[in-house]
């Protein structure tokens, strides 16, 4: 699919359908999914070459931030699928010249799918093809900090679970699954690997913007991007705080699942301490030798049963005294 944003109504606007503009009235080629005849289209018209999805993917930064002729071309990693629990990562090219920005994406991420709204909202902030790619990279920012946001009060949850509710329940209250918990602290912490990803990609572009782009950053551009680098830098802290937080919590649940295997594991050996003696008295009585004194008596049988009692008894004492019960 592709989509022509140009200049309406004294602002940015997405373009009816139809025959392709004149390249001077597009500010903004979005391509989502693009096929072979969109690139083609897009190539003919600005005389650019679009990479390909496998360009896209590939991980050098030679392969990420480079100059193709007069047009910058940057890759970054951004998060999809958030909404569903199912994040995942996805690669967006921004290709800027001094009068175009085309975006390759073969995903739908939240900032695009509320652009419209920002570009129709602040039109006097997006006259210009890099002005357009620095509301954008907002987005992306602000889209990353109200990510960790969510996860910082997610782990709040789960600190409160490890902690608090982990402790003994009240009567009718349900039990702590741990199991779940570490299943949940693991899926945070898929989320945070794409999240660092994606910052240390848009803290990459930053300087790569400013230094290919300087004579196109106009209209205040400039200060905006050293706002957006202070915002990255401040992100990327409070996610390594974050993933510090995983780490502790998901030792501290490994530690409480341990505590609860050892109590289990108390029971049966204590339980087997206390039932050796009995057995052991009644492996001796139950030889049925023709020498034994008590094979005869008349009170044999109540004393081999009072003595396995006693014996039992006797060890649960000692245990209970020495604080081990």
């Amino acid at each position: 699919m592709i989509r022509y944003y140009g200049r309406r109504d004294g602002g940015p606007a997405l373009l009816p359908p139809g025959a392709p503009p004149a390249a001077a009235d597009v500010l903004w080629i979005d391509l989502e999914n693009p096929t072979a005849e969109d690139e083609r289209a897009v190539e003919a018209m600005l005389g650019l070459q679009v990479p390909t999805r496998q360009e896209m993917s590939e991980i050098e930064e030679s392969a990420r931030l480079y100059r193709e002729g007069t047009a910058l071309v940057m890759t970054a990693v951004v998060v999809n699928g958030v909404a569903d629990d199912r994040p995942v990562r996805a690669d967006v090219t921004f290709l800027l010249t001094a009068d175009h920005l085309v975006t390759v994406r073969y995903s739908d991420p939240m900032p695009f799918r509320t652009f419209a709204t920002r570009l129709a909202r602040h039109p006097d902030d997006n006259r210009t093809a890099p002005a357009i790619l620095v509301s954008l990279l907002e987005s992306f920012v602000e889209r990353i900090a109200d990510v960790l946001e969510t996860v910082a009060t997610d782990l709040h949850g789960c600190s409160t679970t490890v902690f608090y509710d982990s402790e003994k329940p009240a009567a009718g209250a349900g039990r702590t699954d741990l199991q779940a918990l570490i299943r949940r602290l693991g899926r945070r912490n898929q989320l945070l690997a794409i999240l660092r990803e994606s910052l240390l990609g848009l803290g990459r572009i930053l300087p790569f913007l400013r230094q290919g782009a300087d004579g196109w950053l106009k209209g205040g551009l400039s200060p905006r991007i050293k706002a957006l680098a202070r915002d990255l830098t401040s992100l990327g802290s409070f996610e390594s705080q974050l993933e510090q937080q995983i780490g502790f919590l998901h030792e501290a649940t490994l530690g409480l699942i341990n505590l609860e295997q050892n109590s289990i594991i108390k029971v049966f050996s204590v339980a087997a301490v206390l039932f050796l003696p009995p057995t052991l008295v009644g492996t001796i009585y139950g030889m049925n030798f023709d020498a034994m004194p008590e094979l005869q008596w008349k009170f044999g049988y109540p004393f081999a049963l009072l003595t396995m009692l006693v014996s039992a008894i006797v060890p649960y004492w000692w245990f209970k005294r020495r604080g081990w019960l």
